[in-house]
Parts: C-alpha cells; sequence; structure tokens
C-alpha cells in the first residue's frame, strides 16, 4: 500500500514538472508612464494564468532598444509615434492597436509659486524635462522648443538643467524638490497626487499609445492570451485618468 502511494506520489510529481516546464516567462517592455496600471493588469493576468508576464519599465525609447538588443519581448506598451515607427521599420511588430491618448503636463514640487505655463520661464526656474533619443516626453519637449516664440524659447530652455532618460526620473526629481517643474502627463500628476499645470494647446502635443505585439516570444498561444488579455482590461488605464481610444 505504501509502495502504491510513493508510485503515484512520484507520477504526480512528474506531470506536475512537466506542466511547470511547459508554463512560459513573458516580457511585457512598457513606457514607464503607464508603468502603474499595466503592472496592475500583468498581476491580474499572472493570478489567472499558468504563463507568468514580467513588466519591463522604462523610457518608451530606451524599451525599445533592450527589446532589439536582447532579441527578448512578447508585448510593447509604446506612447510614441516615433518609436512606435522605429519598431515596425525593424520589423519587430507584430500586430497593434491603439488605445489611450495621453496629454503632457507639468508637474509641480510642493510649494513652488508657479501658477501658470509662463511661469515656467521666470529666471530661476529648475525645470526637468526628457531625453528625446529615450523617451516620449523628450521629443514633446523638443516639440516645445520648436513652437516656442523665440524669446520665450530661450528663457524656457535656459531653465530646463535635466533631462531625464524616463518619467520614473522625472516624478522623482520633482518628488524631492530637486527641481521646480517637470514635463509629465496630467493622468500621472492625478494618480500621484501631484498638483500640475496645464500646456497651451498650440505649444503641446498628444501622445497616442499602442500596444503591439512583438515578433520574438515563442510561445505564440501565450502572447496572444496576454494581449487579448490587456486589451479586455483597459478600463484600468482610465481608472487613473488615462483616456481610452480604443473601440
Amino acid at each position: 500500500m505504501i509502495v502504491k502511494r510513493y508510485s503515484i506520489l512520484i507520477i504526480f510529481c512528474m506531470v506536475f514538472a512537466a506542466f511547470s516546464a511547459s508554463a512560459s516567462q513573458l516580457f511585457w517592455f512598457v513606457s514607464a508612464a503607464i508603468e502603474k496600471p499595466s503592472k496592475e493588469i500583468a498581476n491580474m493576468f499572472n493570478v489567472a494564468h499558468d504563463d507568468k508576464v514580467i513588466v519591463i519599465p522604462g523610457g518608451t525609447g530606451q524599451v525599445l532598444q533592450k527589446m532589439i538588443l536582447s532579441k527578448k519581448g512578447d508585448i510593447y506598451g509604446c506612447i510614441d509615434e516615433k518609436f512606435f515607427k522605429m519598431a515596425q521599420t525593424k520589423g519587430i511588430i507584430k500586430k497593434y492597436v491603439k488605445f489611450i491618448k495621453l496629454t503632457p503636463a507639468f508637474g509641480l514640487a510642493s510649494g513652488v509659486g508657479i501658477k501658470s505655463f509662463d511661469d515656467l520661464m521666470k529666471p530661476g526656474v529648475v525645470i526637468a524635462a526628457g531625453n528625446p533619443k529615450t523617451m516620449a516626453l523628450g521629443k514633446t519637449y523638443m516639440h516645445i522648443l520648436n513652437r516656442l516664440p523665440k524669446d520665450k524659447r530661450e528663457k524656457f530652455e535656459k531653465n530646463v538643467k535635466i533631462q531625464a532618460v524616463n518619467i520614473s526620473q522625472i516624478i522623482n526629481y520633482i518628488n524631492t524638490n530637486s527641481v521646480d517643474a517637470g514635463l509629465i502627463f496630467d493622468a500621472v500628476a492625478k494618480y500621484n497626487d501631484m498638483k500640475y499645470i496645464e500646456i497651451p494647446k498650440q505649444y503641446n502635443q498628444i501622445k497616442i499609445g499602442y500596444l503591439a505585439e512583438i515578433v520574438f516570444g515563442k510561445n505564440l498561444k501565450a502572447k496572444n492570451e496576454l494581449f487579448d488579455f490587456i486589451v479586455k482590461h483597459f478600463n484600468i488605464y482610465k481608472q487613473v485618468g488615462f483616456e481610452i481610444i480604443y473601440k
């Protein structure tokens, strides 16, 4: 009887090991601006599936380069059209949907006297913007500079002391009062309980978010399941303040 139970236990362990071995580890590279809701969706997926997803956040261009260099990636959460087109040119996009709209704004450190966009041009104001080579908001920064009248551009550019590689760095600079203001998104400011000022429409650059399936992942079934799961839970992004455009 003991031998029989022992044999059953061995068989069970072998089946479980084989089942576990068949589970995949998925990689979701995502823009840091949408890291929080993306991780919430990933946690929900991991609870409901044997295949597990790891969220890898960073600047939109930063994570794109990581995917290309490592040849890893199942899903790409991109919030910049130029970086998305770059990914398409590299041939790593399998399928995609447009899903959110993001509005850049300037988050404010506590206690600063900034009340309007023009206040950012005042002498002594310290601003954190983005690096256009690594993040979507870096391109927005350049867009703002190119739209500003020459006199305002010179004042604004003089006050930009930091060009961060991702939005997480900018948020940290704001929260630690290392800067007076930082270029982020209004939804990001809201879910971080941060005061912010809007950017006038003539200077701003609205961003569109793309959810893309990447060619590198080998488990096509698991990758498709993850993609579909994220699409079904776009409401998570809406809950933290992003505008959903997916229909």
